[in-house]
């Protein structure tokens, strides 16, 4: 029995079409909302929950994202406090599952581009990649996607690293942010209002 990690975005929306596709046993479908997420990738989330007759849980971290900006400041580039709130949750989520369902084992999007992450996560506890075990690429996730009518809004053709986590990553790429100002400008006074030390420099 399968737990899907589900963020929204292309890898994580085609490793879930594809294992249903093939009639794989899902328990339910887990999205860790930040609330920081791209309008669009918002409303392919509602349309994925509408299409798709799995439970679809929403975990966000107890004090919120906006709680732990103003505690810790702005996340490093390198890795900060938000990807950490965002896996402890996951996991917690995860082991409440399995108390009750030992068979219940985690799915993440990684494809097979990136097989170097996933062996490194493989190594502290078990996990599944089916993009990796079907052989799936970025580019053919995204394809995929399209092929099968989820657009994502368009957000894809415009966002030059095809990396749409939250609007106010501070991983994003100067090419990124100048596209965000771009098409959401309103995103850049948000993230702006949010800090005055957010790592989103325009």
């Amino acid at each position: 029995m399968n737990v899907v990690s589900f963020s929204g975005g292309k890898d994580s929306t085609a490793m879930l079409l594809m294992m249903v596709e093939r009639q794989e046993r899902i328990h339910s479908i887990v999205y860790f909302d930040t609330e920081w997420e791209f309008p669009e990738i918002q409303e392919h989330i509602r349309k994925i929950e509408r299409d798709i007759d799995i439970p679809f849980v929403r975990v966000r971290h107890w004090a919120g994202f906006e709680f732990l900006l103003k505690r810790y400041g702005p996340p490093h580039p390198s890795g900060g406090w938000c990807t950490a709130a965002k896996r402890d949750v996951l996991v917690k989520y995860q082991r409440m599952v399995r108390k009750r369902n030992p068979d219940i084992v985690p799915c993440i999007g990684f494809t097979v581009d990136e097989k170097h992450r996933a062996k490194r996560m493989q190594e502290k506890w078990p996990v599944r990649y089916p993009l990796i075990e079907y052989g799936e690429t970025e580019e053919s996730c995204l394809q995929y996607c399209y092929d099968r009518g989820y657009d994502f809004g368009g957000i894809y053709d415009w966002m030059p690293s095809k990396r749409v986590s939250c609007y106010c990553c501070p991983k994003q790429s100067n090419a990124d942010r100048a596209a965000i100002r771009k098409h959401h400008p309103e995103l850049v006074s948000i993230a702006d209002a949010q800090s005055g030390q957010m790592a989103m420099e325009f």
